[in-house]
């Protein structure tokens, strides 16, 4: 794990980011409403390191990443890249920055090109920043191929060639092309069987130890950032509700959420298995067009009382390393009598 004495390689600060969605006329007036995507969210990232950005579908994660990359201007808030402010830089240096920066997209299927060949499309990033000769760009390629376990001799084969996991392969080679210090992964792992996705796990696990690249890694499964992570962050609903080094996070969840998560995790002992208890939450997350005032958790939250209707609960330290937004905050909040079965 990454120490906290160095500088961070990416700062997030008070990031947000909202969507128009449509307008219409309320009460004689014409109101524009919006989606509140991401909202107020702040972390850092260091050299060499995972970070975990775990929650349900629709929570903002995604959108966390495209924006950090300037895929999405965001609508507050800073990004801070190797120092340098990432939400104001112009064409050229928004290309510049993105030679550090990559991305691996969720579905392998939909994107690689179906056009272009593997060697073209590994090789795209090094023509787009013009890296070397034609066959300096090739010989990379091989080299790539080899490096994320597919044969080198597929060059020119085209993505329709290759099954799920192997074109996910394809576009870590991509990712890696550039030798980046960061790689945005979004869900890379989440559109492939279970025994594939342990060996893509494995793969950029061996990358980062070989290259020393920084992970933003987004995914929904808590089973499958734990394998990866260094520090997990848990969104809900636009906010960032906990986040901790992933031994703390799984061993003492102060968040009801996050606590609700961790118990949906399957535990291959089946005896151990047989005995836990759920935490079931109630209804469905809120609309992000209209969030539920104070804790956006409160209307599903076992343990709410009325002030987290009324008041935002402050994302405030609860241990060494160990932030929480919650006003109940403590190790494993729900307790027995709140478990819904």
């Amino acid at each position: 794990m990454a120490s906290t004495e160095k500088q961070p390689l990416l700062k997030v600060e008070h990031l947000s980011k909202e969507f128009p969605a449509g307008s219409g006329v309320f009460g004689g007036r014409l109101s524009r409403s919006v989606v509140s995507a991401v909202k107020d969210i702040s972390f850092e990232i260091y050299p060499g390191e995972t970070f975990g950005l775990v929650g349900e579908s629709g929570c903002g994660k995604s959108t966390t990443g495209r924006t950090i990359m300037r895929l999405n201007r965001p609508t507050e808030g800073k990004v801070f890249f190797d120092g340098r402010d990432v939400s104001v830089m112009n064409k050229q240096e928004l290309k510049a920055m993105r030679r550090d920066m990559q991305f691996i997209f969720q579905d392998p299927y939909a994107s690689l090109n179906p056009r272009m060949t593997i060697g073209e499309i590994v090789s795209e990033p090094m023509t787009i920043h013009n890296v070397g000769t034609h066959e300096e760009r090739m010989d990379r390629v091989r080299e790539l191929l080899d490096v994320v376990g597919l044969n080198p001799e597929h060059i020119n084969r085209y993505p329709h060639e290759f099954s799920g996991g192997q074109r996910q392969r394809v576009g870590i080679a991509r990712a890696f092309a550039l030798r980046p210090k960061l790689i945005i992964c979004d869900e890379p792992v989440s559109a492939l069987d279970v025994s594939i996705q342990a060996q893509v796990l494995n793969l950029l696990k061996d990358l980062q130890n070989r290259f020393g690249t920084a992970y933003l890694f987004i995914a929904h499964d808590l089973s499958v950032v734990q394998h990866i992570s260094d520090r997990v962050a848990v969104m809900y609903l636009g906010k960032m509700v906990e986040v901790s080094d992933w031994k703390s996070l799984y061993a003492e969840p102060h968040h009801p959420y996050t606590q609700s998560l961790l118990s949906a995790v399957p535990v291959p002992d089946p005896d151990i298995q047989r005995d836990r208890r759920r935490v079931i939450l109630a209804g469905d997350p809120p609309s992000p067009i209209d969030p539920p005032t104070g804790c956006r958790f409160h209307t599903r939250c076992p343990i709410a009382q009325a002030i987290c209707s009324k008041e935002q609960p402050e994302f405030k330290e609860v241990a060494p390393g160990h932030r929480c937004a919650c006003h109940f905050a403590e190790a494993f909040p729900i307790k027995e009598s709140h478990i819904d079965l």
